[in-house]
């Protein structure tokens, strides 16, 4: 039976999910051979110089607001992935995938004072279902019984929520390989100077070597050039589905990685499955100003993630 077109774009959404899943876990190993600043200054590097291509675009004339909202959305950027690795070396792989995922949750509540619609029914029962998820995960004893870096990736998962926002105002106004390449530089730029202020710790291998090259080439260029590509070919809801599954990917390969211990408990692992079905539920309650634009920087796509990667 022949492939069709929406069948090969499924396919390769879901390759990008479990490549962003899967990057939980290898970054978090990385982590112990590199402080996080320095970890996200080379990655964004690298996703610099891996984005050098596009750079003939940023010739000739610009628009207004070009410039100036690349740089906000990199900002965000900076922040939303600064937040996230800090936490991620402070709690486990899975627990920060499914955190981070929330913010399909943030995404349609916050986008009614920017929008001025209010979120569906759908969009409340998704957040009702994470929240209840969220208190499972984090239920230790008594519910909500934080680790150090959980509230540090919910930081991350609201900054990613405003970037979606954002990415969605402006790619609806201007070219989106300039926004692309704009905040990409800005994000990096931000990392850079940061790196003074942690304690740096640098001790080069393969494994770090391997974690930026996975981070800064496979989860932040190539898999936002295949979604970009490819998810205007697909439905926004199949795609919300699919994406759901990135912090299941994250958790699977944690328990690979960990000789097969699965590191959540029983009301856990109910508690993370409340938290997908939370994030279906949301993703495609979900309404904007402008269909689909906020799903992706190319015109026509679906639903959309952050414009630089996922961990």
């Amino acid at each position: 039976m022949p492939v069709s077109e929406s069948q090969r774009a499924d396919g390769a959404l879901l390759a990008v999910a479990f490549i962003w899943g899967a990057s939980f876990p290898l970054v978090k190993s990385a982590l112990a051979d590199a402080s996080p600043l320095l970890f996200l200054a080379l990655r964004f590097l690298l996703a610099m110089l891996l984005a050098l291509p596009l750079f003939p675009v940023l010739r000739g004339r610009w628009r207004r607001g070009e410039l100036l909202g690349g740089m906000a959305l990199g900002v965000l950027l900076g922040v939303g992935f600064t937040l996230q690795t800090l936490g991620l070396a402070r709690t486990t792989p899975s627990r920060s995938a499914f955190l981070t995922a929330l913010y399909v949750v943030f995404v349609p509540i916050l986008s009614y004072p920017v929008t001025g619609h209010l979120p569906r029914a759908a969009s409340w029962g998704g957040a009702l279902l994470a929240l209840g998820g969220l208190a499972l995960m984090t239920r230790d004893g008594t519910l909500f019984r934080w680790q150090p870096g959980d509230l540090l990736t919910l930081g991350c998962a609201l900054a990613f929520a405003l970037h979606i926002l954002g990415v969605g105002l402006l790619t609806s106004r201007h070219d989106f390989r300039r926004l692309f390449v704009v905040q990409i530089a800005a994000a990096a730029a931000l990392m850079a100077m940061a790196v003074p202020l942690e304690a740096v710790r640098w001790h080069p291998g393969l494994k770090l070597a391997g974690a930026v090259l996975l981070a800064g080439g496979l989860a932040t260029t190539l898999a936002f050039y295949v979604q970009n590509r490819v998810q205007s070919r697909t439905s926004a809801a199949r795609a919300a589905i699919i994406f759901a599954m990135e912090p299941v990917f994250a958790a699977l390969v944690a328990a690979v990685l960990a000789g097969g211990r699965w590191e959540f408990s029983l009301s856990q692992t109910l508690g993370a499955a409340l938290i997908v079905s939370g994030l279906i539920t949301a993703a495609l309650g979900a309404r904007f100003s402008a269909p689909d634009a906020q799903a992706s920087p190319d015109p026509g796509a679906g639903p959309r993630r952050r414009t630089a990667s996922s961990p």
